[in-house]
């Protein structure tokens, strides 16, 4: 088969093609034979039918068939020869096939413009790093107290705030046991958010081994639906009082607050956690920056972008943005974007062409660093970041939601993500950075809740 290639620009081919008359022939042939396997014939075994008797009950659709299959299959194979990156069907597709002559086909075709990756000197990239401060520290060294403290019981005093107190209580309505509202040595702490509201107050100043009897409103979201937002009479006997000691922070409490560390004072535990901390700061600074090194990597390769790719990304993106304005839209949902096409308007072309193109350039090249670089996303680290989705949402089934998102397109959004980051990490290992060390931003008030 012959193939000559004409480039029109960086973005389009014109393909010509010869397919000799033989392999036409030969591809008729078989699809008879085939075919003469299937078919019933009164008066001939299947298999024994003559194909001048095909030719002549289905010579037609046979040979338009044969013809349609021969022409993409060979469009396919010249593609891959000549090592094209085509983006979709070709546009334009003219075949020339005259009975008793070989078949000519021309064919018009987007495909990803070849290109070189650049220099990466010329990204000037600076990291903002957050100073770790004493602050931060001490909030760590609390919690490894915490979590070494110890529970110590209390007999010369009330209930108060924070206290672990032990209880039995029993729960009833107009005088009746109400069934599941009573338990023995229960275990709760005071002031904690997960008690009923009012049952925190009731207990203040509780004696051990005093009884009390109180009425609360259950809360309207209460698990038992026929108890919910109705008062119940609470019957509760005291009968511990605990709170947690945390150990001095001294040398023995360092050497003993984190054992993969193997710190032996309080100078070298500050120091170790200081450094942790600084470290963590970098990577963040680094996630945050991703998007600064992205575009200088998109701008260091002004790649022309077929125009195909531009209307679906234009396309995406209008969707992106309608479902964000839509009332019904959530996290859930916008992981779940189908590839049903969107009407594009003249003010959305406008609005949305230059961002599309900035951000093909930048996808292309940094794949081409993937590539380069031999970076992948297993399906282990994908399944870690579905699931984590799944956690935020409430939980979920990780194979099914894989096979939803699979099917919606998303799996693979997901997956071009994962790779994109990962070779965005990898490029910050290559290049120059400077670092600025600045002071954590104060955290937002929402003045609705004021």
């Amino acid at each position: 088969m012959k193939v000559d290639i004409e480039t029109i620009d960086s973005c389009n081919r014109k393909l010509k093609l010869e397919i000799p008359l033989q392999n036409y022939q030969k591809a008729l042939k078989t699809y008879y034979k085939k075919l003469g396997n299937e078919v019933n014939i009164p008066g001939f075994r299947k298999g024994k039918v003559p194909q001048a008797m095909l030719e002549k009950r289905f010579g037609p659709e046979v040979k338009k068939e044969v013809l349609t299959q021969l022409v993409s299959d060979s469009i396919a194979e010249a593609i891959e020869e000549k090592g094209l990156k085509t983006i979709g069907e070709p546009r334009t597709l003219n075949i020339e096939a005259e009975e008793g002559t070989d078949i000519t086909v021309t064919a018009d075709l987007e495909v990803v413009p070849e290109f070189e990756i650049q220099d990466f000197s010329k990204i000037d990239l600076t990291l903002k790093v957050t100073k770790v401060t004493d602050e931060d520290i001490d909030k760590v060294v609390e919690v490894y107290r915490e979590r070494s403290a110890k529970s110590v019981p209390i007999t010369d005093r009330g209930v108060e705030t924070g206290d672990l107190v032990k209880i039995d209580f029993e729960g009833s309505q107009e005088g009746k046991p109400v069934p599941g509202s009573a338990a023995e040595d229960y275990v709760i702490q005071i002031g904690s958010k997960n008690l009923i509201e009012g049952f925190d107050e009731e207990m203040m100043g509780a004696q051990l081994g005093e009884i009390r009897e109180f009425n609360l409103k259950l809360p309207d979201e209460h698990p038992n639906k026929m108890l919910a937002g109705t008062n119940m009479d609470f019957r509760v006997t005291l009968k511990g009082i605990q709170i947690k000691q945390p150990p001095e922070i001294d040398d023995e409490f360092a050497k003993n607050s984190d054992p993969s560390k193997n710190y032996q004072n309080v100078a070298e535990m500050r120091a170790g956690i200081r450094e942790g901390l600084q470290e963590f700061e970098k990577k963040q600074a680094q996630k945050n920056s991703r998007v600064d090194l992205a575009a200088q990597l998109g701008a260091l390769h002004p790649i022309d972008i077929p125009e195909r790719l531009v209307s679906e990304q234009i396309g995406f993106m209008v969707k992106r943005e309608r479902e964000k304005e839509s009332p019904e839209g959530s996290a859930e949902a916008s992981q779940d974007v189908d590839n049903d096409e969107v009407p594009i308007t003249p003010q959305d072309e406008k609005k949305h062409r230059e961002d599309a193109i900035k951000l093909l350039q930048q996808e292309l090249v940094i794949g081409k660093l993937a590539e380069n670089w031999n970076l992948d996303v297993t399906n282990r680290e994908l399944d870690q970041e579905i699931q984590g989705f799944l956690s935020l949402m409430g939980g979920g089934d990780l194979e099914k939601t894989k096979r939803d998102w699979a099917q919606s397109g998303a799996l693979l959004r997901l997956h071009t993500r994962l790779r994109r980051e990962k070779t965005l990490d990898a490029l910050f290992e290559k290049i120059s950075v400077k670092e600025e060390m600045v002071d954590r931003e104060p955290a937002k008030v929402d003045n609705d809740n004021v």
